[in-house]
């Protein structure tokens, strides 16, 4: 059966770090570590399975380690692998602090010019594969062909924000999911749907309906690494079989849904830690 939903995006291993106290340069400093699968790709399809979307993802991984840790941990929960062979896995190094605000060290594996996507009714692209070289070319492509894309934001350098938001463009998409401040720099034109989240909840337009929704008071956050790709992940899901644009009160009901579980996720260790009805 084809999948509904196909994403391309990274497939990581996280390195999740929690110092007992700030690090000190030349000390050996105790601190609390685990390593768990992630990635923005892997992290959106993984919360659309769970939600029962037949989902690919296509992503970069190497038969190393760290490749076989994330494999078997996507086999698991049921996502169809279309794997790009790379030298080496990404991996990524969480440093956390008692906020549970982040500081991400990365190393991707760039695969853009050997990606393509499964042909399904929505696509959804990570932000992070327009920064490579043959970003732009990979977008041109998928922007012409059929279905419903999704781009979703990420961290762009200054010096790249103008050649992410051409290849922005050429992708076409018809939502883009982004947090405020790359909101600000990064929105691309003729764009006809936004969703922007901040650390209050987030606001979307789609054509003529808009909405917003707030965070309900609750616990502080522990880890906010992949709320972010939750909330994209069940706006997606909310709105996969609507008319499109969707109408005020189905935007509505898929916006409050993504920002409940994007805040859940916040309050638990972990970019795909089980939560509310994951559990």
């Amino acid at each position: 059966m084809a999948p509904a939903v196909s994403v391309i995006g990274d497939a990581l291993l996280d390195v999740h770090v929690a110092p007992s106290t700030s690090p000190r340069p030349g000390e050996d400093v105790p601190a609390a570590i685990r390593l768990a699968p992630g990635g923005q790709g892997a992290n959106l399809a993984v919360r659309l399975a769970r939600r029962g979307v037949p989902v690919a993802l296509t992503c970069a991984l190497a038969d190393d380690v760290a490749g076989r840790i994330v494999r078997a941990a996507l086999e698991a929960e049921n996502v169809e692998l279309r794997a790009v062979q790379a030298e080496a896995t990404g991996v990524v190094v969480v440093l956390l602090d008692g906020r549970g605000d982040r500081t991400m060290l990365s190393q991707r594996a760039p695969f853009a010019g050997a990606a393509d996507g499964a042909a399904a009714d929505w696509l959804v692209l990570s932000g992070y594969l327009l920064l490579e070289p043959a970003g732009e070319a990979l977008a041109r492509s998928l922007g012409a062909g059929p279905g419903r894309r999704v781009l979703i934001g990420c961290a762009v350098p200054d010096d790249l924000a103008g050649a992410w938001r051409a290849a922005a463009a050429a992708f076409g998409p018809d939502l883009v999911v982004m947090n405020a401040r790359e909101m600000e720099r990064l929105t691309p034109e003729g764009t006809l749907g936004i969703a922007v989240t901040d650390a209050g909840g987030a606001t979307a337009t789609i054509g003529t309906a808009t909405a917003e929704v707030r965070v309900t008071p609750g616990s502080k956050a522990v880890d906010t690494t992949g709320a972010g790709d939750a909330f994209a992940a069940t706006l997606v899901a909310g709105l996969l079989d609507a008319e499109w644009p969707p109408a005020q009160a189905v935007l509505e009901s898929a916006l409050r849904g993504a920002v409940e579980l994007a805040a859940a996720v916040a309050r638990a260790p972990g970019a795909q830690a089980r939560v509310g009805a994951e559990s």
